[in-house]
């Protein structure tokens, strides 16, 4: 059976307030900080040893929807590991960005589009999200998305279980870099007018 990094978090995050309680109002910052600091390390060392862990993940930064580059989308890329002795599917995941829409996405024939199944990760594999190919997208968010902010990001898989990715980084990636197209955009993309960025149908950068 996989361990599951989110259900470790839970409980370390439980044991933190709970110290936090029974000191009273006698904590100073630099305790406070501390712990949250132990725990921030604790939840990622139980992400790093669990069966099924995201690598390198990363979140392409972008500028806010009323700015003049910005965009309501972005994606998420890195290397999905199943360590495990059997095969996994991933059907979703969520962020602490909060409202917003997101979907598994692949691109074919130059053509993206939501990825109908979910991804299975075969016992001892792994899965590349990565510009151009497979990828997490993040849908419907206004707010920027600064680089060198970080973000959680929980995987959810076909048997209800979960598993908590956290800090990953957003880092600035020029259209180029993801190599969508020529000129940096994705034509194709079937999701309705509400999600094109500048009104401008089926074509967008991520």
């Amino acid at each position: 059976m996989r361990r599951i990094a989110a259900a470790l978090t839970a409980g370390l995050v439980a044991l933190s307030l709970a110290a936090c309680g029974n000191e009273g109002t006698s904590g100073t910052a630099t305790e406070v900080a501390t712990s949250e600091a132990a725990t921030a390390e604790a939840t990622a060392a139980a992400h790093d040893d669990a069966d099924v862990m995201l690598a390198d993940a990363t979140i392409r930064a972008k500028a806010a929807t009323d700015t003049a580059d910005g965009s309501e989308m972005t994606a998420i890329f890195g290397v999905l590991h199943n360590r495990s002795d059997k095969d996994v599917e991933l059907t979703g995941f969520t962020t602490s960005l909060g409202d917003a829409s997101y979907e598994i996405h692949e691109v074919v024939d130059g053509m993206m589009r939501q990825k109908e199944g979910g991804i299975t990760v075969p016992a001892g594999g792994s899965h590349e999200f990565k510009p151009g190919s497979d990828h997490l997208m993040i849908m419907g968010y206004a707010p920027e998305i600064a680089a060198g902010d970080t973000v959680e990001v929980t995987l959810q898989f076909a048997d209800g279980s979960e598993v908590l990715v956290p800090d990953v980084a957003v880092r600035t990636m020029g259209a180029g870099d993801e190599s969508y197209g020529e000129d940096g955009n994705l034509q194709g993309h079937q999701h309705g007018a509400e999600h094109n960025n500048g009104g401008e149908h089926g074509e967008h950068k991520h």
